[in-house]
């Protein structure tokens, strides 16, 4: 039989025809918008000289909110001159999308000559990371130009999407974090060991490298570990972080695989990785499921020259964590942890809870945002007096995608104009859906000095006393103000 030459198999033929993209799509902020916004500059009565519009999550207040995204945006977009160029582009893609020129070609134009580019708004949010309950405003748009003032609203789409994907990520790794913090209290688990408790392995579950950046981010208000290596990068950039989070060597099912899932080539794998990639000091996770997960995880346990590798690896600070992944976890776990326990032994801790000497477990599959996996296992391995931290967990798909702008019930809505040189308070109230009432008035987020508790709060009408302004300027007219860090965020968000 003749060798296969896989290289000319796989070389472009004569029918394959090349071809290079040179060009760049290039979208302003003029673009990033939804279809009929374009005709709303002329759609607004001309009593309008002035508007300001907020967002909410529209939960209830039980509901606990962490903003977050709304620096990322602004460093992205509202850092970046509109141009002629840009209003030439919108203009012919408004002809041909509508048929007619449905844009308000003077009104960007002013936006260029009178300001520089930049857009006339003024935004006001929440802190980054305070937790905040539902409901309540988390930020708004004003504009303030009497020819313009329809950008308030106008810009909600781009505003709108900056603002909940960040923050829905952010709020519900919040919830997580709390419950699992309960497993390891219960446990008497190392605390240190909590913001590793859940692993982003969501890069690749994304739709794209931008949701990747934002939501990897996010996940690190709460967390520190994450191989979303767009996510940490994000988070460094935009958040002045010199390290967002940290990950570890670790062995995916293609190096398995290579080595062959027979007997021989297991083992050989397993002293492979231990003497190779398993640096002195250092965790390394081996995935152990390409075929036999428990005949994987006996060998680990049993096998005097591989246990021998992992004591002398723990001896030197370093950890061996199995990745078992496929099957029943609540199957899998046990029996891999009572593996590990007889082969390492364990330390009882002043709870009464048993860690694992030299090893642990990392459940990578099946772990989704609701934290039913995560409770489940948990639960059980505590029924076997197994402290918490003998398991971590890392989520993909569940962790960065499975969210929606509904899933917080985010929205944005004008709620003022200026008429006569007067706030006028304006707001939406279906009949037919009373939980989409909106608010009226210029937002903001206020904080009773003596109690601490939040109440939505007009900035057009007179305070009582007790109440202190928690909204702080973060655009005006071209500068961003009032940076805030990672470390900073992350401190508000405990």
């Amino acid at each position: 039989m003749s060798k296969i030459d896989i290289a000319t198999l796989l070389a472009p033929k004569a029918t394959d025809v090349s071809y290079v993209s040179p060009d760049e799509l290039i979208i302003s902020l003029i673009c990033r918008t939804d279809s009929y916004k374009f005709g709303h500059p002329f759609a607004y009565p001309e009593k309008v000289k002035g508007m300001s519009a907020y967002g909410e999550a529209r939960v209830p207040s039980t509901s606990v909110i962490v903003p977050f995204g709304m620096q990322i945006y602004l460093k992205k977009f509202f850092t970046r001159r509109i141009t002629m160029a840009d209003i030439d582009a919108a203009e012919q893609f408004a002809i041909g999308h509508f048929g007619r020129p449905l844009f308000a070609r003077k009104d960007w134009e002013k936006v260029v000559t009178q300001y520089d580019g930049f857009l006339p708004l003024i935004i006001r949010s929440v802190p980054e990371g305070t937790p905040v309950p539902g409901g309540m405003p988390l930020y708004s748009s004003t504009c303030l130009d009497e020819d313009l003032a329809w950008m308030a609203s106008g810009i909600e789409t781009s505003l709108l999407r900056g603002n909940w994907y960040g923050t829905t990520i952010a709020t519900m790794d919040r919830d997580i974090k709390k419950e699992i913090k309960r497993y390891f209290d219960i446990s008497g688990a190392d605390l240190g060991l909590l913001p590793f408790s859940l692993h982003d392995f969501g890069g690749r579950g994304v739709t794209c490298g931008e949701q990747a950046e934002i939501g990897g981010a996010a996940h690190l208000v709460n967390f520190m570990g994450s191989d979303t290596v767009e996510g940490v990068l994000a988070a460094n950039f935009f958040y002045k972080h010199t390290m967002a989070a940290f990950s570890v060597a670790a062995t995916e099912h293609s190096i398995e695989c290579s080595f062959g899932l027979d007997n021989e080539g297991e083992r050989e794998y397993l002293i492979h990785v231990l003497t190779k990639l398993a640096a002195p000091g250092s965790i390394v996770s081996i995935v152990i499921d390409g075929k036999d997960v428990f005949r994987c995880a006996k060998t680990l346990c049993e096998d005097p020259e591989i246990k021998a590798l992992i004591i002398k690896h723990g001896e030197s600070g370093g950890k061996v964590v199995f990745r078992p992944d496929s099957g029943d976890m609540l199957e899998t776990i046990p029996a891999i942890l009572k593996l590990q326990e007889a082969a390492f032994g364990s330390v009882t801790n002043s709870k009464g809870y048993r860690k694992i000497s030299y090893v642990g477990i990392i459940q990578g599959d099946g772990i989704d945002r609701q934290g039913m996996a995560i409770k489940a296992v948990y639960g059980k391995i505590l029924s076997m007096g197994f402290s918490a931290d003998n398991v971590i967990f890392g989520s993909g798909g569940g962790l960065l995608q499975g969210v929606t702008r509904d899933t917080l019930k985010f929205a944005q809505k004008a709620s003022a104009i200026l008429v006569d040189g007067e706030w006028v308070g304006i707001a939406k109230d279906p009949v037919t859906d009373p939980g989409k009432k909106s608010k009226e008035g210029v937002m903001t987020l206020a904080r009773s000095k003596t109690t601490g508790a939040y109440v939505a709060a007009r900035l057009d009408q007179a305070w009582d006393e007790d109440l202190e302004d928690v909204h702080v300027l973060v655009y005006h007219t071209g500068m961003l103000y009032n940076e805030t860090t990672l470390d900073e965020v992350r401190m508000r968000a405990e």
